[in-house]
């Protein structure tokens, strides 16, 4: 084999594993990275808590494409203006109700279609018990860091259908309003990826780069070597 050939072929060999190597990325630890993404599919709605009253989030089924389990949580911006305590369970003013049903639909044509009966969607079973949260009862879920994630409650979500989030605000929280509280709907998925997500990430991209530079040094040692 001619030099020019044997460059050309171990170049070519070197770039088809490197990119191997890159695109092999996704296929480590596909399980955390699958609930990665789950945690990280969301859609939000704004949610006025300064005074009492009800108010209706449709999600429509083009909106948010995703179907299965749910949940549904106030998220509240972490303010330096406003104490810690505040955001906590003893001390908040907030109280709501919360409730979901779904309007399904059949396509009749463009642009057209048919709804069906309304349909409740909250999920109950032992840990949804209440549709009041914030109560002394509730055995909700509480996330804390840069901003502070109060659960509602779970809710299932079908193909061909609108989602509807009803929020009741029976009292009013001038405090928290001021945090900038929204609603947000994200699919069910498994919390605990995210202590080891990050690490994972570097164990499996250092071992990447490392694979990556004993080919690139493989290759320039097979170049540089005469016949």
């Amino acid at each position: 084999m001619s030099a020019v050939g044997k460059t050309v072929g171990v170049a070519v060999a070197a770039t088809l594993l490197l990119a191997y190597l890159f695109f092999s990325r996704g296929w480590w630890f596909p399980e955390i990275e699958r609930q990665t993404r789950l945690g990280a599919d969301r859609v939000s709605y704004p949610l006025d808590i300064a005074r009492a009253g009800k108010v209706t989030w449709r999600i429509n089924a083009d909106d948010w494409k995703y179907t299965g389990e749910c949940q549904v949580a106030l998220v509240l911006d972490r303010v330096n203006t406003i104490d810690s305590d505040a955001y906590r369970k003893e001390s908040r003013a907030l109280k709501i109700k919360v409730d979901a049903y779904a309007i399904p639909f059949q396509v009749a044509g463009p642009g057209k279609r048919i709804d069906g009966l309304a349909t409740s969607r909250l999920i109950r079973n032992g840990y949804y018990t209440t549709d009041e949260p914030f109560s002394q009862n509730a055995r909700m879920w509480e996330s804390w860091g840069s901003v502070v994630e109060l659960g509602l409650g779970g809710l299932h979500r079908y193909p061909f259908e609108d989602t509807y989030i009803v929020v009741d605000v029976l009292e009013a929280d001038l405090v928290l309003a001021r945090a900038k509280p929204r609603l947000e709907i994200y699919p069910e998925h498994d919390y605990a990826v995210y202590e080891h997500v990050g690490i994972l990430r570097i164990l499996r991209d250092g071992v990447l780069v490392l694979l990556g530079l004993c080919v690139i040094g493989l290759a320039y040692a097979g170049i540089r070597r005469r016949p």
